[in-house]
């Protein structure tokens, strides 16, 4: 294996940080003054990256995992005025015709090094970055001050461009509106920031808590793959949808079950096996490992985030056996 490459050097005069990350759960409850003490944003769902703005209108992206990736976005070049020596946080996503960020398209900006495929990738699926943080400005850390001082501190900074937004955020009480609003519009989730948080490079915080969107869908299993070694567990489900043309292959889904009732699936899937898969799309699953195909007689529940535009069920989660058996055979 080749050895990874050394990660780029910040600016002169500026830090290399690492993005401070978010704690999955429901809406905060009010302080415990008995006043709302959180803001919310929009949770954009792109790729997170951190801005180094060095003073020379020149700009540096660098990526969640610290690798440099400005060559493969540059319609964000020059979102910085010269003087204006800053990093920021933000999220690189592609917008949608309604204005909502596909990931989908998002994906496939993601991880291009060839200038003629980044050049072609910019005319079909052009970014935009939504900065929501100020990390260092001027020469100066502004890592400790609270998160309303640097939301006022961003919103005053001179970045401009077709391609650059500050978004605005719901102010502390409005929680249940900004997840109303997000779900109305078809986004993510919210991001809660406590207003009085200082900002924790690379920490994952309960000072920032993500809300998602999640949807359910009920859907046959088609077929498994097993847990090596030997087939006594589940490692993913294969699994469909009704459609007018017969069951459609919706996705494989490997998270959500605990390994006693993994062993549980396989049981009861097993007596269930059949030589060909029962898709009507043909079973081409693309797992890496090889399925094995059932009778579609057992249905369940998932939560997913949203279809993708090949048809298939983004980050599904197994949610249970609808109606499941009174005998479990293992």
């Amino acid at each position: 294996m080749a050895p990874r490459p050394p990660e780029p050097a910040a600016e002169p005069g500026l830090p290399r940080l690492a993005p401070m990350l978010a704690t999955p759960g429901p809406l905060p409850p009010p302080g415990r003054t008995g006043t709302a003490d959180w803001a919310y944003e929009v949770k954009w769902d792109g790729a997170r990256a951190l801005v180094e703005l060095p003073g020379d209108g020149g700009v540096r992206l660098v990526s969640r995992t610290g690798r440099l990736v400005t060559a493969a976005y540059p319609e964000l070049a020059g979102i910085g005025p010269p003087g204006l020596s800053a990093v920021l946080d933000g999220e690189i996503v592609v917008l949608d015709e309604a204005g909502r960020p596909d990931f989908g398209r998002m994906q496939q900006r993601m991880g291009l090094t060839r200038p003629a495929a980044v050049r072609a990738a910019v005319r079909a699926h052009p970014v935009t970055l939504m900065l929501f943080d100020v990390l260092h400005l001027a020469g100066r850390s502004t890592l400790e001050l609270p998160y309303a001082e640097r939301r006022r501190l961003l919103e005053a900074l001179p970045v401009t461009g077709p391609r650059v937004a500050v978004p605005p955020y719901w102010p502390p009480g409005e929680g249940p509106a900004a997840l109303a609003w997000t779900r109305e519009h078809g986004l993510e989730g919210v991001v809660a920031k406590r207003v009085s948080s200082a900002y924790e490079p690379g920490r994952r915080t309960r000072d920032w808590i993500k809300t998602k969107h999640v949807r359910t869908l009920d859907v046959r299993i088609g077929g498994w793959v097993a847990k090596p070694p030997g087939t006594t567990a589940v490692r993913s489900l294969l699994v469909g949808v009704e459609t007018a043309g017969g069951l459609a292959f919706a996705g494989s889904v490997g998270t959500g079950f605990s390994y006693a009732e993994s062993r549980r699936l396989a049981g009861l899937l097993r007596p269930l096996e059949v030589a060909a898969p029962p898709f009507a799309d043909g079973g081409a699953v693309g797992t890496g490992y090889p399925p094995r195909w059932v009778r579609p007689e057992l249905s369940g529940e998932v939560e997913y985030l949203e279809w993708t535009r090949g048809g298939r069920l983004r980050a599904p989660v197994w949610r249970g056996l609808r109606g499941p058996p009174d005998v479990v055979p293992y």
